[in-house]
């Protein structure tokens, strides 16, 4: 049975504007996110970097959102 999620969170239905690169605070290297990813090392430097752009969609305020993610 195939795993159904919905459109905010899947990536499947992402725009090209939703994965992107910034450059590391640290040291200047870059880093490329994805739109929900809370925080990613640095290849450069190894330090943490957090998402200056998160986006959960609609995981912020959907009551399914926990089931959605996998966090129940």
């Amino acid at each position: 049975m195939p795993i159904h999620r919905c459109p905010g969170q899947d990536p499947q239905f992402w725009r090209p504007e939703d994965i992107f690169t910034i450059r590391c605070t640290h040291c200047g290297g870059e880093i490329e996110f994805w739109k929900d990813d809370p925080w990613r090392l640095c290849d450069g430097c190894g330090r943490e970097v957090r998402n200056p752009r998160i986006d959960l969609g609609c995981a912020k305020w959907c009551k399914h959102a926990r089931q959605c993610l996998g966090q129940d």
